[in-house]
Order: C-alpha cells, then structure tokens, then sequence
C-alpha cells in the first residue's frame, strides 16, 4: 500500500502518467496478492476453484476499465459546468486528496449501507455476496449499475465542486489496490490500524453469514464506528461462513439479469 501511494504521488506530480501507470499498477498488485494468497492462506479451501473464476475474471476486467475511466469521464463531463468551481484548489495537494478520500468513502459506506437496507439495491449488490468464499478477486465483483449506486452520489458532488479530475482517479487507483487487500484470502493482521482501516481483518465479518449489516467501510473503517455499525471478535471466519444462501447463477450475464427477476 506504501508502494502505491508512491506511485499515486508521481502520478500527481505529474512525474509519471496517470494513463497507462494506473491499470499496471493494479493488475499488478492483484498478481502479486495472487501469488501471496498460495503461500499464506487464511482459509486453505478458498484456494479451491468455485466455478467462479472465469466470472470474476470478467466482473474485475469490467469494473477495473470503470474505475481508471472515472477521472477522463469527469474530465469530460466538465465541459457542461453551469455553477462555479467551489474547490478549494488553493491549499496543498495532500489536503485535496484527504478530501477526495472522505467524500468518496463516506458516499461509498452510506450507499453500502443502503444496498443492505433496501430490497432491489440488495440484489443489485448481492452478486458481490454471492462468492462462497473470499479472495483477491472478490474486490471487483459486483453489478455494473451496483457499481454506479455505490460510488455515484459522491463522484457526482465532487464533480460539482470541480475537484480535479486527476485527484479523484488517484484515490480510486489507490482503492482498488486496497480492495484487493480487503478480500484477500492472505492470513495477515495489522493491529490498531483495524480501528482506522477496512482491512480484511474487520471486512471478513462484513461477509459472513448473519453479519452483512456490519463493517461496511470501503477505505476507512471508522465511519461504521461513528454509527455503530462496527464488528471485530478475534475469532477465526470459517472457510463455509461466507457468501449468501440464496441461489445464483455463476454464470456472468445471468448475474447481471438476475436482479430484475422475481
């Protein structure tokens, strides 16, 4: 994650191109916590196939063409402004990313949380649940219009702020990474820092059976313990606690019907 900030900096600074570094970068550490999860396992049997993988394969080439797309199409989009940039472009670099953060986590965690509340958002949002068990690939399966409910409202308030399209592809390069790291089946702790981030520690539970209503932070987990809506025991998710009851098909365009039938 260090690396990638790294990078998310060179990136900012203009010394490397957002265009084609942010696609390598990701591609690359899902790899890498490909690689990891076969010699550090959390749950051995989450290594076996589920006749998913060719599914999440293109779930994740999908969703990860959307994420690094986000910041030209805001670009775009810009060319129709009609209110006045309300941006506060005159303070640090580091202080605007900290705010691209928060904006798009918290409408990221209340949108999250809204899937789980209401019936047809949870059927768009159950093909992420749908995996029986948890590893790196998980990170980007989800429904493309679950994918535009989730992080929707907040990209459309940055947008009206004129935040700089640049920043907000950053923090979502820097997301995905980190979502790789959140549903990698990698035997890993990190300590007090669960408190601050929604590591896989504390997200695990988030898809355990009877606990999908907890921990739905994407970044930051500390919006779930303002609300009340945080969980941790320290106590192993078992490899048959995970995914959802209900019957769906593993194949990719039935996934994608599969909300809008009764």
């Amino acid at each position: 994650m260090m690396f990638t900030v790294w990078i998310v900096m060179l990136v900012v600074s203009g010394q490397i191109p957002y265009w084609p570094s942010s696609i390598i970068l990701i591609l690359l550490s899902g790899l890498l916590i490909a690689l990891v999860e076969y010699y550090l396992p959390y749950q051995p049997k989450w290594l076996d196939t589920h006749q998913d993988f060719l599914t999440d394969i293109v779930h994740a080439v999908f969703n990860l063409f959307l994420i690094v797309s986000v910041a030209k199409m805001i670009e775009w989009l810009d060319v129709f402004r009609f209110i006045p940039r309300l941006w506060p472009d005159q303070i640090s670099v580091f202080w605007q990313i900290i705010i691209v953060a928060l904006i798009i986590d918290f409408g990221l965690w209340f949108m999250h949380y809204m899937s789980h509340k209401y019936r047809f958002l949870w059927k768009l949002h159950a093909i992420h649940h749908h995996s029986r068990r948890l590893y790196w690939l998980n990170a980007e399966k989800r429904h493309p219009l679950s994918a535009i409910v989730l992080a929707g409202p907040s990209l459309i308030v940055l947008a009206l702020f004129g935040a700089p399209s640049l920043l907000i592809g950053c923090w979502l390069m820097f997301m995905a990474v980190h979502l790789f790291f959140q549903h990698a089946n990698v035997d890993y702790r990190v300590g007090p820092l669960k408190y601050i981030f929604a590591v896989a520690e504390v997200h695990r539970s988030h898809h355990q059976h009877g606990l999908g209503r907890k921990n739905f932070g994407e970044v930051f987990i500390f919006w779930d313990i303002i609300f009340g809506s945080f969980f941790y025991e320290d106590k192993k998710v078992k490899h048959d606690q995970v995914g959802v009851r209900i019957q769906i098909p593993n194949q990719y365009l039935a996934q994608l019907r599969w909300p809008f039938k009764k």
